[in-house]
C-alpha cells in the first residue's frame, strides 16, 4: 500500500512539474508595415518635412552578411524599397555578429496561460536604413531589434511591450499600443500599433509632439514547444530505484 501511494505521489509530482513548465520559442518572425505618410510628418523639429525616408531594408540574412558601414552605403538588395512587408526573422538562442553588428539572441520563455509573466526577450534580425533629407543629412540604422516587455513603460503611455534597437545608441525605438497577445498550443502571436517612443521623439527627432505617433503595424508570430522539466527529463524509470530503496529501508 505504501509503495502504491509513493508511486501515485511521484506521478502527481511529475504531472504538476510538466503542467507548470515554461514554453520556449523555436522559430518565428515579425512583419512590419510602416506607414509612409506618417513617417513623412516626423522630426519636424529638425527641419522641413519629410525629414526621414526609408532608403533600404536588409532582411536577416542580408543584414547578417554586412558590417555597419556596408549597411550605411549598400543599395537596397531587392530593388525599389517598400515600406510594407518587412520581415524580421527571429534569431536563435545564440548569434554570431560581424564587427560593428549587434544582433541579439532569443531568450524568451513563458508559462502557458501567462505570457505577461515571461522571462527574456525576442531577438529579431534585419535592419532598416532611414535617410535624413534624402541622405544629405546622413542616415540612421534601425534594427538588430529585440521585442521586450517592461511594465514601467506604461508610465510613458505605452503598453509595456516595446521594440528595442540594439545598434548604438541603444534604446527603445517603438512602443506597441493596442496590443493583442494570442496564445494557442504550439504558437504565440504578439501584434500592435508601432508608435514612436518618448525618448526618440524628444532626444532624436527633437519633436516632442511625435511621442506615441502611430507609424505602422507590427505582428510577431512564433512556434512554441514546452521546455522539459527536471522531473520529466529524469523519467519515472530513473525514480523507481529511489522508490524501491526507500521501501526496503522501512
Amino acid at each position: 500500500m505504501k509503495n502504491r501511494l509513493t508511486m501515485i505521489a511521484v506521478a502527481l509530482a511529475m504531472h504538476s512539474a510538466i503542467q507548470c513548465n515554461a514554453d520556449t520559442l523555436v522559430s518565428g518572425s515579425a512583419t512590419i508595415d510602416y506607414d509612409k505618410s506618417a513617417w513623412d510628418t516626423l522630426a519636424s523639429g529638425i527641419g522641413p518635412t519629410p525629414v526621414l525616408t526609408l532608403g533600404a531594408f536588409f532582411n536577416q540574412s542580408d543584414a547578417n552578411a554586412r558590417t555597419q558601414a556596408q549597411l550605411m552605403s549598400d543599395p537596397n538588395p531587392s530593388g525599389p524599397v517598400s515600406y510594407t512587408g518587412l520581415v524580421h526573422a527571429m534569431n536563435g538562442a545564440s548569434v554570431v555578429n560581424l564587427p560593428t553588428r549587434y544582433t541579439q539572441p532569443t531568450t524568451f520563455s513563458f508559462t502557458p496561460g501567462s505570457v505577461s509573466g515571461h522571462t527574456g526577450s525576442i531577438g529579431l534580425g534585419g535592419v532598416s536604413r532611414l535617410d535624413i533629407f534624402g541622405g544629405f543629412g546622413g542616415s540612421l540604422l534601425y534594427g538588430d531589434f529585440t521585442l521586450q516587455f517592461d511594465a514601467t513603460r506604461s508610465f510613458l503611455g505605452g503598453s509595456g511591450w516595446y521594440i528595442k534597437g540594439n545598434i548604438p545608441p541603444v534604446g527603445a525605438l517603438f512602443d506597441l499600443l493596442n496590443v493583442n497577445v494570442l496564445e494557442t498550443p504550439g504558437s504565440l502571436s504578439i501584434s500592435g500599433d508601432l508608435c514612436v517612443t518618448a525618448e526618440v521623439a524628444n532626444f532624436l527627432y527633437n519633436t516632442p509632439g511625435d511621442t506615441l505617433k502611430d507609424v505602422g503595424n507590427f505582428t510577431f508570430t512564433a512556434t512554441t514547444v514546452p521546455e522539459p522539466s527536471a522531473l520529466a527529463l529524469l523519467g519515472i524509470g530513473a525514480l523507481l530505484p529511489l522508490i524501491r530503496r526507500k521501501n526496503t529501508n522501512r
